[in-house]
């Protein structure tokens, strides 16, 4: 996983095979409410005869000695009313939560929500109070880093961002949706003479930018942020823009107790020319953790690519002992170490050798014009095809995302996978050297290579309130408690006022697909359990088999919706026409395959026609409705495995056009 978590072991499983295992959290002490939440099971909040999969709404719980009921209000409920519980079953009932007192004296929590997602009361109004950072939907807030904690015996969330002047911005929820501002990690009150020297710069005038927040060895918090200078400096290459990674610890997430400990990484790019292209910036630090416990630290942004160090886990700071005395280098040191990466030909070595290391920068893990990396880890995974052949199973995979291109409508979400941290990062069908490696060179490109998570796209022509995803990126992937898999990303939208709009920060869930690729659901968390859905829940509740459909391809243009129609014989049409086939299999998984790409201009410009993807409950930001959204990533067969313009991969979604009501809904 991104954190370094305890876990607690206990007896649960659940009927439902996840190609991922969820992580179980140690909490604080037993009884009540406070007991740690374990897994999450759904109860049928329509109830008209048509079943949801017990693998969502039954849990197997081993060793308990007694169950005790709580409804949603936390007050102890009657027996039955939340769960019914025989013959070692848990069967979900009612909203509530059901605390099983272990037979070793020891209580675990199952968490009972609606199996159909009831309105998160998430929408944006449309002016100018989505984009403020006082607000509760994460406004004007850049590059999130998201770590849970337990208070009070139940789970609540923190994001660090960008803070720019003052030190990073610190957000909190309870439910992932609603977010309080908080205020700046660091005090202004305690000046930091180190960073001030090397950026030349006073406390006031610094930005602080893209941090990322991780449990420390001590059983406090380190918090890796990036200051950057915020005017140039001349030295001996000219005007010079300086930034530098450093580490902070607290023993709490409190406001203003953040306390310096060290730097692990500086740059100083000079302000044009090939000096400026080329070059590795100390900016965007994002933590993982290997299968061994050994940690990383990725960053780096534009020129060369991304970058990533081994850390000592028991300091957080670099593995190899720089910086041991605290002092910073200077800035010809500096420029002397990227003048080493240019001369060995960097580029071509990662390319030809599939590896480049550098002594003080570490290894090169992607190739272009990108920033912001992150890598998720996920163990237990296992990969099987749409006809339900395993390929490879109790696999460990480690996922890149990087965001490609400068911060404008251009800005998208790429990455890859690899059986090793240190990459090589490929896409979904990339295999031998140079194929499908993550690195870009501009929009469009044909060089560009890897999986395209998320890009812009539209829905509909707009009203007002109904987001567009304009620049989708500085996404972080966090993994909660019970294994709920999320990308928090920065977005922007004309609903926020202007040609552009304001920015601000999204939670997503993401999933594993059967071929075990990251596939991310378009629309916003709202609460949803992760949870198989059938295809007859699915015609159910979808109008006529219609769904909108975006597939997202290797270029920088809006995406609008095209109208599709999934039949119950397993055909796709368009405008009445048959244009492909799809199944569904396993745990809610999905296989899409067109067989004509012609007719559908979004279709056609992606160059892809199979697709393997998951349906999953959703809140419909389209339609403002609880529905379900299809979410794949193409594995399109290539002709020729040496075109490297045919290596990548990208994403396709689907909103179903839901019939669902808020009256239908119990909870609502």
């Amino acid at each position: 996983m991104k954190k370094a978590t305890k876990f607690l072991a206990v007896a649960v499983s659940s009927m439902l095979a996840f190609s991922s295992l969820a992580m179980f959290a140690a909490c604080g002490e037993s009884g009540g409410s406070d007991a740690p939440l374990v897994s999450r099971i759904c109860f049928d909040n329509i109830d008209d005869n048509i079943s949801v999969p017990k693998s969502a709404t039954q849990i197997k719980l081993s060793g308990v000695a007694s169950i005790t009921e709580y409804d949603a209000s936390g007050r102890e409920a009657e027996k039955g009313s939340v769960a019914e519980w025989s013959g070692g079953v848990l069967k979900a009932v009612g909203l509530g939560d059901v605390v099983a007192t272990l037979e070793d004296g020891s209580k675990v929590r199952v968490n009972v929500a609606p199996a159909y997602p009831i309105d998160p009361n998430n929408q944006y109004a449309g002016n100018s109070s989505d984009s403020s950072l006082g607000g509760n939907l994460l406004g004007t807030t850049h590059d999130p880093s998201l770590i849970e904690v337990e208070e009070n015996g139940k789970p609540a969330y923190y994001i660090f961002s960008t803070g720019w002047e003052g030190g990073n911005d610190i957000h909190r929820s309870d439910d992932l949706i609603h977010w309080t501002y908080l205020g700046k990690a660091t005090s202004s009150s305690t000046p930091i003479p180190e960073i001030e020297a090397w950026e030349e710069e006073k406390y006031a005038t610094l930005s602080w930018w893209a941090p990322d927040i991780v449990p420390a060895a001590d059983g406090g918090y380190w918090l890796y942020t990036c200051v950057v200078s915020g005017s140039r400096h001349q030295g001996s290459f000219g005007s010079l823009s300086k930034a530098c990674i450093v580490l902070f610890h607290s023993d709490s997430l409190a406001v203003g107790s953040f306390q310096y400990k060290g730097v692990l990484m500086q740059s100083a790019i000079p302000g044009s020319g090939e000096e400026n292209r080329i070059n590795i910036n100390s900016i965007d630090p994002q933590i993982i953790y290997d299968t061994a416990g050994k940690m990383y630290m990725a960053y780096g942004s534009f020129g060369t690519g991304n970058w990533m160090l081994e850390l000592d886990p028991e300091t957080g700071l670099r593995a190899d002992g720089k910086y041991a005395d605290g002092k910073f280098l200077t800035a010809e040191e500096v420029r002397a170490h990227r003048n080493k990466v240019v001369a060995d030909g960097y580029d071509d070595k990662y390319y030809l050798e599939d590896k480049y290391e550098h002594e003080y920068y570490g290894r090169l893990i992607s190739v272009g014009n990108m920033e912001a990396p992150v890598i998720a880890r996920h163990d237990g995974v296992t990969v099987m095809d749409e006809n339900g052949k395993v390929i490879e199973k109790d696999k460990t995979f480690y996922y890149s995302m990087h965001s490609y291109n400068g911060l404008d409508e251009a800005y998208q979400m790429w990455g890859g996978r690899s059986e090793s941290v240190w990459g090589t990062y490929r896409s979904a069908l990339g295999s031998a050297a140079s194929q499908g490696v993550v690195s870009n060179s501009s929009p469009g490109s044909s060089s560009n290579s890897g999986n395209k998570y998320m890009g812009r796209f539209v829905w509909d022509d707009k009203t007002s309130t109904n987001i567009d995803i304009i620049l989708p990126g500085h996404n972080d992937l966090f993994t909660n408690s019970v294994g709920t898999n999320l990308a928090a990303y920065i977005t922007r939208s004309p609903a926020f006022g202007g040609a552009k709009g304001g920015h601000c920060s999204q939670i997503h869930q993401y999933y594993l697909n059967s071929m075990g690729d990251i596939v991310i659901n378009p629309n916003r968390y709202g609460g949803e359990v992760n949870r198989e859905v059938s295809s007859k829940e699915l015609f159910a509740y979808t109008d006529g088999g219609r769904f909108k459909m975006i597939a997202l391809a290797n270029d920088d243009t809006d995406k609008l919706s095209v109208e599709v129609v999934l039949t119950e014989k397993g055909k796709i049409t368009y405008d009445g026409d048959e244009i492909g086939t799809w199944k569904m299999y396993g745990a809610g998984y999905i296989y899409i395959h067109f067989t004509d790409t012609s007719s559908i201009a979004i279709l056609e410009k992606s160059g892809q026609d199979t697709y393997y993807g998951v349906v999953r409950p959703a809140w419909l930001e389209d339609q403002n409705r609880s529905g379900f959204t299809i979410t794949c990533m193409s594995r399109t067969p290539v002709e020729d495995p040496e075109d490297e313009a045919n290596n990548s991969s990208f994403a396709l979604f689907m909103n179903s056009i839901s019939t669902m009501v808020g009256s239908q809904l119990k909870g609502h």
